[in-house]
């Protein structure tokens, strides 16, 4: 029989590790957990949960022995004690359900109330007032969409009691010669004749909505501007020269604004200037169409004496001294203190002036609110009373109607007659926004259409007619 030989294992390794018996540790922690599960750890509870005293006999005292008790005379019995009431919110069906163990679940619910001071519990609170907030103004909302259709139901339905209108489609028993219309008059009394004609017309049973863009118009100008009292065929003297006045400043606008047009443009060249450059132009277009090898490569007497002698002057070096870089370093010093010296008393200065800057902060302030006021009733004159562009074209006033000094006659038989009313009546629809600003078309002439017919054109030297 072989011999067995013991395996040769490291120290160092898990199998040579002694079986060490861990019994009462588990033990002891088993009893550890059963004390938890039953009201907490014994040597970790207080003595009046532990320990019952009974304090029904005085220390020291002697139970009555079963003699005494035949002996004596007095006869007890047994009091039948008084059923104490049910309470329903401490039964023991609920006590079971319970936990009656002190381990902590492994997780929280959710659900269960958190501490009120907690940001989680504020912002939740927060979030159930909003919340609430909106559904109340949802309500509010959905009432008083309510009460308006329910108050314009009444409304039409009292308007439709009042008018006493009727089918217009069912045949009426009237009086076709009566004179007095009882249906037409409370109508008229109501909505007025010419709604109430329209009405009949249509044979409606309500009145109709008149839109609002109708009503409104779209400039404030009136239709028909006073004319100036220059126009007049007999003016006083001042009201004419104020009427040449006015015409002259339109002339000088024009012309102040061709000049700035002008002078936006690039200037144009004199005959003098232009040749040079048409020369130039000349010759690079010319370039290469002539044979110039020759003569481009002979170099000239001129430029190789230009070359061979130097036309620059010497540059030379000045050096600075150890002294000089010191005195400049020195003069940069002060220059650099005097600055922060100026700037600390402008600072200075600043913080004792503080009074006037606050006034003027407030006259700045004054002077943006009197520039948007102004800016207000700026936009309100445009609005109401300027003209929008709805087209290509910008509007543009109609000239004055004048007459000089020496075309007026005094009558209207020699009178010279200026302006037209047609353009005048069109140049006001374009300045009441009634009508989009446009000029006269200009009539354009078709170009005759040339071609040349497939015979002519097959006519030639080899054409021989079929």
């Amino acid at each position: 029989m072989v011999r067995k030989v013991a395996k040769h294992v490291a120290r160092n390794k898990k199998k040579y590790w002694r079986q060490i018996s861990t019994k009462d540790v588990e033990d002891g922690l088993e009893d550890i957990r059963v004390e938890e599960m039953t009201g907490g750890r014994r040597s970790e509870q207080p003595d009046h949960i532990l320990y019952h005293i009974d304090n029904e006999r005085p220390l020291g005292s002697t139970s009555p022995s079963a003699e005494d008790m035949e002996v004596s005379p007095v006869v007890r019995r047994s009091v039948r004690k008084q059923r104490e009431k049910l309470d329903l919110n401490n039964l023991n069906t609920y006590k079971i359900l319970q936990p009656h163990s002190c381990v902590p679940p492994p997780c929280v619910d959710s659900r269960e109330p958190k501490d009120p001071s907690s940001k989680s519990s504020k912002r939740l609170v927060e979030t159930e007032k909003t919340v609430e907030m909106r559904r109340a103004a949802k309500k509010k909302y959905q009432n008083a969409a309510k009460q308006r259709s329910e108050a314009k139901q009444k409304t039409a339905l009292e308007k439709a009691d009042k008018l006493e209108l009727v089918d217009p489609h069912v045949s009426q028993v009237y009086d076709l010669w009566g004179t007095q219309n009882e249906k037409k008059q409370q109508t008229q009394s109501l909505v007025g004749p010419v709604l109430a004609t329209y009405l009949d017309q249509v044979h409606q049973t309500y009145d109709w909505k008149v839109p609002s863009h109708i009503v409104k118009k779209p400039s404030k100008l009136p239709a028909i501007e006073k004319p100036l009292p220059g126009i007049s065929y007999n003016p006083t003297y001042d009201d004419h020269q104020d009427l040449l006045r006015k015409a002259v400043e339109v002339e000088l606008e024009k012309e102040r604004k061709e000049l700035k047009l002008q002078k936006n443009l690039p200037a144009k060249l004199t005959q003098s200037e232009a040749e040079p450059i048409k020369k130039a132009w000349l010759k690079d277009m010319a370039s290469g169409l002539f044979d110039d090898n020759d003569v481009d490569n002979e170099p000239t007497t001129e430029s190789t004496s230009l070359n061979s002698v130097s036309v620059g002057k010497p540059v030379t070096v000045e050096t600075k001294t150890t002294q000089q870089r010191n005195k400049e370093k020195t003069h940069k010093k002060k220059e650099a203190l005097a600055k922060a010296a100026k700037e600390k008393r402008i600072q200075d200065n600043e913080l004792f002036r503080l009074k006037s800057i606050g006034k003027e902060i407030k006259s700045a302030e004054l002077g943006y609110k009197q520039k948007g006021e102004k800016r207000k009733i700026e936009y309100a004159n445009r609005e109401n009373y300027g003209t929008k562009k709805f087209g290509r074209y910008k509007f543009e006033d109609a000239d004055l109607d004048l007459n000089l000094s020496e075309e007026i006659t005094g009558n209207l038989r020699t009178l010279k007659a200026e302006g037209n009313l047609l353009h005048d009546r069109f140049k006001s629809l374009q300045k009441r926004n009634i009508i989009e600003t446009r000029i006269r078309a200009k009539p354009t002439k078709t170009k005759m259409k040339k071609y040349e017919r497939r015979s002519v054109r097959e006519v030639g030297v080899d054409y021989r007619p079929k």
